[in-house]
């Protein structure tokens, strides 16, 4: 019974270290100079740069975008029809204002990247 609690600890801490790799650094100087195929195709560059927010601060390592991704949190799809942006802010900052029981890190990156990232999930409809 012991090593049932030791390894659901285990794996709490794994799944925080793994959500919580929010680079500290300012996602946007890498987004101005590391433009991709799909970047320079978007009609808008800050989904562009929401996406890669996602990408780079391990959303996907609890959830789900079409299947891809983790199943700790709640699926992603259609999100942006879902709830507002200011919802979409306010959990990201304060997650646990939507669920008192969430392992979701609070968003750490600059006030840009946040921004970025509700208008990237904004547009997930």
């Amino acid at each position: 019974m012991k090593a049932i609690h030791i390894t659901a600890i285990l794996l709490s801490t794994l799944l925080l270290v793994a959500c919580g790799k929010q680079q500290q650094q300012n996602i946007s100087a890498n987004f101005n100079t590391e433009q991709t195929q799909s970047e320079q195709k978007s009609t808008d560059p800050k989904i562009e740069w929401g996406k890669r927010v996602y990408d780079e601060t391990g959303c996907a390592t609890c959830h789900s975008l079409s299947g891809v991704g983790g199943s700790i949190g709640p699926k992603l799809d259609g999100v942006g029809k879902k709830l507002s942006a200011e919802k979409l802010r306010k959990i990201l900052l304060n997650p646990k204002s939507q669920n008192p029981n969430t392992v979701m890190p609070p968003f750490e990156g600059s006030e840009e990247d946040l921004d970025a990232l509700v208008t990237y999930l904004m547009s997930l409809r």
